[in-house]
């Protein structure tokens, strides 16, 4: 019988909310205990929860303290989710400006910038669907230039029918980058203090170079533990799969 009550708390903390955790997690980083901060949102995304904010604050509470490597993971996991967002951006480039490895990125005009974060947000399914829609948009503004039985459309049709035809190649050319991409290798953060990087995948291999915590990498293959990555630098290697983590 005194068994009762204690499966039923057990039952009752199950089935905490996400909206508790979070609140839990808010109260925590406010109250500077940042560690068990980060350990409830890491509750939330373990729920599946894939939220920009949940993933900003994680990073947040990460940098709190004082781990570079998953701070600079949230941060570029909440920027793929918010492209736009301004906090996110100016943590990350604080926290980029941290790490060991300096690896230097040219300064964009704000057009480009623009456009990076348009890519960004733009996945192949969003692409497709666009461009999708912009061949039925620009079909039936062809239509009403071929047949010519409303003269006073056919201004307006042209207009339609070049911005279908823009809208269909940036979608296209989206499309295609965005697939490539994901053939070339995935990215990923160092989490660990410091890595080698070796010729091969093992640690008989001559080491390469040493790179540290935070620092971005390509992941282009992996064998028995160990995963090929490129450097920002352009040199390839094999680092140990247990001390990177994908974006």
């Amino acid at each position: 019988m005194r068994l009762l009550p204690i499966l039923l708390l057990l039952a009752q903390q199950s089935f905490v909310s996400p909206e508790d955790v979070f609140r839990t997690a808010e109260e925590l980083y406010s109250g500077g205990r940042y560690a068990e901060a980060a350990e409830q949102y890491e509750i939330l995304v373990s729920q599946g929860v894939r939220d920009g904010s949940v993933c900003y604050n994680l990073g947040n509470a990460y940098f709190k303290s004082g781990r570079l490597g998953l701070a600079i993971l949230n941060y570029e996991r909440a920027l793929e989710q918010m492209p736009g967002d301004a906090d996110t951006k100016a943590n990350l480039e604080f926290a980029n400006t941290l790490i060991t490895d300096v690896v230097e990125g040219p300064d964009l005009p704000a057009y480009v910038a623009w456009l990076v974060d348009l890519y960004r947000v733009m996945d192949p399914s969003v692409s497709a669907l666009l461009m999708s829609i912009s061949f039925l948009i620009g079909g039936a503004a062809l239509s009403v230039l071929i047949l010519g039985r409303w003269p006073f459309l056919r201004a307006p049709a042209m207009y339609v029918l070049v911005f279908s035809s823009v809208l269909a190649l940036v979608c296209a050319g989206v499309l295609a980058g965005k697939t490539h991409s994901s053939s070339d290798g995935v990215d990923a953060i160092v989490l660990v203090s410091m890595s080698d990087v070796r010729s091969g995948p093992g640690e008989a291999n001559p080491q390469l170079v040493e790179i540290h915590e935070g620092l971005k990498v390509t992941i282009l293959g992996s064998r028995e533990g160990w995963l090929q990555v490129s450097l920002p630098n352009g040199v390839t290697g094999w680092i140990r799969e247990d001390e990177v983590e994908a974006i």
